[in-house]
């Protein structure tokens, strides 16, 4: 009786942890969620346009190579110009960490070829 009673409180309190099917999101997919509205290549992007308009030699985030750790970290936290900041609730300094690393990780992909214009004369 003893055994069984330890077991079900044994069960019972398994089935409470908060950590039991928690599943984490890595750094592409908190890229996708959090930055590649804004960020990504190509237009429609605020972030990139904005940069490329800057002069920026690579506009979106991905395909930098020159993206220092603790700047993107203090933008992250801060905020800048049109970009909010993020609070740790929102996004952890580990989570932070995976988006870098997710961002240096990719390559820009290849520009698409604009068409030829008619040259009338």
């Amino acid at each position: 009786m003893n055994k069984l009673l330890v077991l079900s409180l044994l069960a019972t309190l398994g089935a409470c942890s908060s950590k039991q099917g928690e599943v984490v999101a890595d750094g592409a997919e908190n890229y996708e969620r959090y930055c590649a509205g804004c960020h990504n290549p190509g237009p429609g992007h605020g972030g990139t346009m904005l940069l490329a308009e800057k002069g920026a030699p690579v506009p979106s985030l991905i395909g930098r190579k020159d993206l220092d750790y603790d700047y993107l970290h203090s933008v992250v936290r801060q905020g800048l110009i049109e970009m909010p900041p993020f609070r740790p609730t929102e996004l952890s300094d580990t989570e932070i960490k995976q988006i870098y690393d997710h961002i240096m990780a990719q390559k820009l992909p290849p520009a698409k070829a604009q068409p030829a214009k008619n040259k009338t004369p």
